[in-house]
């Protein structure tokens, strides 16, 4: 079923014909995303929250390579902030913006890009819908991050993304511990800047909690690992960090037992969902940004 959807991707086929072939694989897709079109996700948004859940929706764009493209991909978000405005779930959601769907880093579409992220930004506060910056590739962490403070300084209401994987990061936690910030592993890379082995990311995450945690921002902190969450609620102890005062992220469907565990105990846990004609992609780079965790990932997904 993987394979299959896999070559339906690669041939740029909507997944919905390969789901509509495979029962098993429409119940496990239901599970873990939200579906193809904003339609389709609204109700998956609704029932979390009727749940206590809070969500972080993310539209998955095709790879952007023209300004025309880029054009599109801020018009999409456009849509997805207003409706979620209209549907009254604005309060309980957030949209994850990743500023290469905008242009950035792409020959033609560069110049505009922050001109699409302004656009898209000002659309959001405009419908108290909140916006939170994605990690995207490692190269523009650094230039992502200069216009989300240029877009702060300005008033807007706009979170961040800050990957563990990297050796500066818990030095820009540190700097950015009084804003709105989202600590992931982070991709696998290569190069001087970022960490080689899984245990040294761990560690770096840990430091890099300790950072928010001690500040005055809302932290939210994205990790599947169980061992990870509980040092989390440990230091948020240590901290007195009330309840509410930082969250968990999951993605849907994966740690379903800790998210009602962490929800049961009064805390503020977010799921995200990624929903779009290309999710299958976003789905398979999320567990890869934790290879060992591949397997397990995917058994947990099957009906038992």
């Amino acid at each position: 079923m993987i394979r299959e959807a896999l070559a339906s991707v690669a041939r740029n086929e909507s997944i919905s014909g390969v789901l509509a072939r495979t029962p098993v694989a429409r119940d496990l897709v239901t599970r873990v995303v939200g579906g193809e079109t904003i339609d389709d996700v609204l109700p998956v948004v609704a029932d979390l929250a009727d749940r206590g859940f809070f969500v972080a929706l993310e539209h998955v764009e095709p790879d952007v390579m023209t300004r025309t493209e880029a054009d599109e991909a801020a018009a999409a978000y456009r849509t997805v902030i207003d409706a979620l405005a209209d549907s009254g779930l604005g309060d309980v959601a957030e949209v994850s913006v990743f500023t290469e769907s905008l242009g950035q880093g792409v020959a033609g579409a560069d110049e505009g890009a922050f001109g699409r992220l302004s656009s898209v930004v000002t659309r959001a506060g405009g419908r108290a819908v909140p916006i939170r910056l994605g990690v995207g590739p490692l190269p523009h962490v650094s230039q992502t991050l200069e216009w989300a403070r240029a877009l702060i300084d300005r008033g807007d209401d706009v979170g961040v993304t800050l990957p563990a994987i990297l050796r500066r990061t818990e030095q820009e936690c540190s700097a950015w511990s009084a804003e709105s910030v989202r600590l992931v592993k982070g991709a696998h890379a290569d190069g001087a800047a970022a960490y080689r082995q899984p245990i040294e990311t761990d560690k770096s995450f840990v430091r890099s909690a300790k950072e928010l945690l001690r500040g005055a921002g809302h932290p939210s902190f994205a990790t599947h690992d169980p061992r990870l969450v509980a040092i989390v609620e440990s230091l948020a102890s240590r901290f007195d960090r009330a309840p509410h005062s930082f969250e968990y992220a999951f993605y849907l469907g994966r740690q379903t037992g800790e998210q009602e565990r962490l929800l049961a105990a009064g805390q503020r846990v977010r799921i995200y969902v990624p929903f779009g004609p290309r999710w299958l992609e976003r789905l398979v780079g999320g567990l890869a940004e934790q290879p060992s965790g591949i397997g397990g990932a995917l058994r947990s997904l099957l009906p038992r």
